[in-house]
């Protein structure tokens, strides 16, 4: 984005709306710098845009309605301000940097290039200018790379850090007759507080109209026992056939490593192919979706418990929508909604795998957007397994296992930011999750409520 010393450009005053002595004309005066908080800026938005209808033909009205408009996040309904602004006035320097900033904030980066261009080869731009737009421009190179960190702690409470089974007793069936006995208290739910880092690192790299993503994370929860502390570790990497056309093919390849309790947990390898499609949605304005088909196959191996190990392959069917401006609800804006439906089969490495050969059906459905100042999103999962064989003699008679799991995540975030210094964004993530199973050993609850803080570094 266009870094906030570029508003040096616009002349400095208090943000105020302001009687101009000519009967019949605009009645405001745009004044900078623009107020800092939210409330503030939403009163003066509400000010702009009940004088807007006499202020059709003033520049610098809808340049001003335009700057608040991004600084409130909403880089859509900014675009069309600054491009009222620019039809009468085309050439204000600072009225073009914020265009460019809009058009950087919806990822037009073709556009915003182009502009910023256009600034740099002004005689009159300012020198303390300069090098931020060559900045600027090195960002939007359409071959660079272009890399984003992002770094999150949180501090929270879990009520089964040890995923433990719900039941307080479990009954064994022997040849002689069923025998019921307690679990002990290090086999139940372990209750307690945790501490949660994560670094994430992305990476694109355009190649004409292709595209590639890297992705790495690695994710630590700290607990007050060794047994319930765990590592995690994602290496994944995507090409994109073309990702502005109609229809493309996106590959994925990735790695996983899990340890917990000071074990080797699972090492997993997995590929997939999806083709992807253009589509519209009724009810979602502005909106872009792509359905996909696609397939996967998943290598798990388990360190500890190799009798575990086994070879995942299903289809996937996937759509993605996303409406940049007053979707559905009032006042969001900004909305992203997803859904995958998976089916496959796990086929084991040995005959003796408890259960053997399983059935696995997964859900997932995902949703983001702004409500005001706030980043919100949420996620519900549900998985189905069903094992082709009994899972053990000593339970329910070697009954087949049959698993189902509910998850519900929510998030809330809130920037710390100002507009001329980039701060973190306080979060706080509240999670739910039920397992049922007709073997009571796989029957489980849980819930986490985490707070923290989550910096973005580009």
């Amino acid at each position: 984005m266009v870094v906030a010393a570029l508003w040096a450009m616009a002349p400095s005053a208090q943000a105020q709306v302001q009687p101009v002595a000519r009967p019949g004309a605009c009645s405001v005066k745009p004044a900078y710098p623009l107020p800092q908080g939210e409330a503030d800026l939403q009163t003066l938005l509400a000010r702009l845009d009940t004088e807007a209808p006499q202020c059709l033909l003033d520049a610098g009205f809808h340049g001003w309605r335009g700057a608040v408009l991004l600084s409130l996040r909403r880089p859509a309904a900014a675009i069309e301000a600054l491009e009222r602004s620019l039809l009468i006035d085309p050439n204000a320097p600072g009225v073009q940097l914020d265009y460019a900033q809009a058009l950087l904030a919806v990822g037009d980066t073709t556009a915003a290039r182009s502009l910023l261009q256009t600034l740099a080869a002004r005689t009159d731009l300012p020198p303390p200018l300069r090098p931020l737009l060559e900045r600027e421009l090195r960002a939007t190179d359409p071959a660079a790379w272009r890399t984003r960190w992002v770094l999150t702690t949180a501090f929270g409470h879990d009520s089964n850090l040890n995923n433990a089974p719900a039941a307080s007793e479990l009954t064994l069936t022997f040849p002689q007759g069923p025998v019921t006995l307690p679990l002990v208290d290090s086999f139940r739910p372990q209750r307690g507080t945790a501490s949660l880092n994560v670094v994430q690192w992305q990476g694109l790299k355009p190649a004409g109209t292709q595209l590639w993503l890297l992705q790495a994370e690695l994710r630590a929860r700290h607990t007050t026992g060794a047994a319930t502390r765990y590592q995690q570790a994602d290496l994944s990497a995507t090409w994109l056939e073309a990702p502005d056309a109609p229809r493309q093919w996106v590959g994925r390849v990735g790695a996983t490593r899990v340890d917990f309790g000071g074990q080797r947990l699972l090492q997993s390898g997995r590929a997939s192919a999806t083709h992807q499609w253009q589509t519209a949605v009724a009810g979602w304005p502005t909106s872009q979706c792509r359905p996909g088909l696609g397939g996967e196959a998943e290598w798990r191996r388990y360190p500890a418990t190799p009798e575990l190990n086994g070879r995942y392959a299903g289809v996937v069917l996937s759509a993605s929508c996303q409406a940049t401006e007053g979707a559905v609800g009032a006042g969001l804006a900004n909305q992203l909604a997803s859904v995958q439906l998976r089916w496959g089969r796990d086929t084991p490495d040995a005959a003796a795998r408890p259960g053997g050969a399983y059935n696995k059906l997964e859900l997932r459905a995902t949703w983001e957007g702004r409500q005001g100042p706030f980043k919100l999103n949420a996620d519900y999962g549900y998985t189905r397994q069903t094992d082709a064989t009994g899972y053990s003699p000593l339970l329910a008679d070697n009954l087949a296992r049959v698993v189902a799991r509910h998850s519900l995540r929510f998030e809330a975030a809130r920037p710390l930011s100002t507009r001329l210094l980039a701060g973190p964004d306080w979060f706080v993530s509240a999670e739910v999750s039920q397992q049922t199973s007709n073997l009571a050993a796989f029957a489980s609850r849980q819930s986490a409520l985490f707070t923290g803080l989550r910096w973005t570094l580009q």
